[in-house]
């Protein structure tokens, strides 16, 4: 009896110890949740889970008429609103509640009230510029868009729900801030363009990318608009420049 507990005491140890020294296993991959039934349950879903989370980051490619724009920088919820930081064409913008900051090519920074225009785009005002780069409204602009095929990808890595969508142009331009877009899209929808959008979401309901095409009649693409998300909760500070 007693060899016994010996015995099965000696392969408790022994099993402990080689634990310790297995080696160490990464925590469990995010679950991609169901697919949305349709469209308007996709963007009110993905918009409020974005809207949840406290900062993001964010990278965005605009290609038009054979010029491309790109900018990238972090989203920062607070308390006061949202905050935000980006570069954009060498331009640097600090967006807080109660201002806005911009410098070019490393120089001093200028202070901007929330209704001035932006250095980096002519027709949107230092308070628009969030609403062009939170995901919550880069999601919320495809209202109305019908969702045509679905599928499930690996984008990145990361497990996503790809959703492919037909958009209202009209329906966009009334719900788009900025002058410039809103007038690029009532002008394609004039024109007869049509306009896709295709929606990545992954783990936790949360976009990952959203891309939206503008065709024209002849099947060319005209502009195509891609954003990115990633990041997400990450330790982001917004602040005042120095002086």
């Amino acid at each position: 009896m007693r060899r016994s507990v010996v015995t099965s005491v000696s392969a408790l140890v022994l099993a402990l110890v080689a634990a310790g020294c297995a080696e160490p296993r990464g925590l469990p991959a995010p679950a991609l949740g169901p697919a949305a039934e349709d469209g308007a349950a996709l963007v009110a879903t993905a918009a409020a889970r974005a809207d949840e989370q406290r900062s993001v980051r964010f990278a965005a490619e605009n290609a038009v008429a054979g010029r491309e724009v790109r900018l990238d920088g972090d989203l920062l919820r607070a308390p006061e609103g949202r905050l935000l930081s980006l570069t954009e064409d060498g331009t640097d913008v600090v967006v807080l509640a109660d201002a806005g900051y911009s410098r070019t090519a490393g120089g001093a920074w200028t202070r901007h009230d929330p209704g001035e225009h932006v250095p980096v785009r002519a027709d949107a005002t230092i308070g628009d510029l969030p609403d062009e780069v939170d995901p919550a409204a880069v999601v919320r602009s495809l209202a109305g868009a019908l969702v045509v095929a679905r599928a499930e990808e690996v984008l990145d890595g990361v497990p996503t729900h790809r959703y492919t969508m037909l958009v209202d142009l009209r329906v966009q331009a009334e719900r788009t801030a900025d002058a410039t877009r809103r007038a690029q899209l009532l002008a394609a929808d004039e024109s007869g363009f049509t306009a896709t959008a295709v929606v990545w979401v992954g783990p936790g309901d949360l976009p990952v990318r959203v891309e939206q095409v503008l065709t024209t009649l002849e099947d060319t693409t005209f502009q195509r608009v891609v954003h990115r998300f990633s990041n997400w909760n990450a330790d982001v500070r917004v602040t005042a420049p120095a002086p």
